[in-house]
């Protein structure tokens, strides 16, 4: 394959808007260093999928340099983090260039998203028990491993959700294309200093976060070898109750808001005079009851609103 120019390709292989969505590090350095990677080994044959195995094994080697518990390891873990988060981005970027996007390579992608959640955390827990030989660290580990799982997989669980009740639809639904939202800039930072607070505890729960700050426990352990432990005790002290309430308090909210309902109704849509209700084991698609306001799901309400 012919390389093209860096501009040509940029075109090609990036995501619409990739300068406004997605958080600052992936706008501003990683979108254009990961399109260079790209534009290096596109003519080598380089599959998206070879990409996100290479990604999977940085990331999955990474928590293993944690687990070391020394100053070299953690600066190991951090290298690899750091490439794992650059092929995390070659990888898309090699689908769209290749016109070999699909759902099977998005399930890939996602599947070392949740490995690398679950290992990390669980590397820089047993780094901390060799380091200290206290066994409460790979609780503390086990605990954050858990909640950043839990806030990965928690929309892939409400997916997979929907497709359950999907296949159990008798009738018609009619798709609501980007009724369930679609990808915004980030975010200006929130007033109140509650909900700044609760907002600075979502973002540290994000593996980019947590990589930038192993990264930086890292130096500082390079510059005075007397401040890593330190620094990498007070650092996982912190991460595990701050990932854990977030999990707890995402998923409560959630719940109690009866979000997955209100995402699936955004995207699947009665057809107007129809109610969607359950009956025997199936949703089913029926004429509205005239003595009864039609479903809130309807398209036209939606539409309309």
């Amino acid at each position: 394959m012919k390389r093209m120019s860096l501009v040509s390709l940029e075109q090609r292989c990036q995501k619409p808007d990739h300068r406004r969505i997605g958080n600052w590090m992936a706008r501003r350095l990683v979108r254009p260093a990961a399109l260079r990677v790209t534009w290096v080994v596109s003519p080598w044959g380089v599959s998206a999928g070879m990409a996100t195995l290479a990604a999977w094994a940085c990331g999955a080697a990474a928590a293993g340099a944690l687990a070391m518990g020394s100053v070299a390891g953690w600066a190991l873990g951090a290298a690899l983090l750091q490439a794992w988060y650059l092929l995390d981005h070659v990888d898309g970027q090699l689908a769209r260039l290749r016109g070999t996007a699909s759902l099977d390579g998005v399930e890939l992608d996602y599947l070392m998203h949740h490995t690398i959640n679950l290992l990390v955390p669980l590397g820089a827990g047993a780094g901390l028990v060799a380091a200290t030989g206290n066994p409460i660290w790979a609780f503390g580990g086990a605990i954050w491993a858990m909640s950043l799982v839990l806030l990965s997989a928690r929309h892939d669980a409400r997916y997979k959700a929907f497709v359950q009740r999907l296949k159990r639809v008798r009738g018609k639904l009619e798709v609501h294309g980007g009724g369930g939202g679609r990808p915004e800039p980030q975010p200006p930072i929130p007033s109140g200093w509650l909900r700044r607070a609760a907002w600075l505890a979502r973002k540290s729960t994000e593996m980019h976060v947590v990589m930038n700050a192993v990264t930086c426990v890292a130096l500082a352990g390079i510059i005075a070898e007397g401040t890593f432990l330190p620094a990498a005790l007070a650092y996982v002290g912190a991460a595990v109750p701050l990932a854990f309430f977030t999990a707890l308090g995402t998923i409560a909210r959630s719940q109690a808001s009866e979000a997955a309902e209100a995402e699936f109704s955004a995207w699947y849509c009665v057809p107007p005079g129809k109610s969607l209700v359950f009956r025997s084991g199936w949703w089913m698609v029926e004429d509205s009851n005239p003595e009864k306001p039609a479903n809130s799901g309807n398209c036209s309400d939606q539409q309309s609103s």
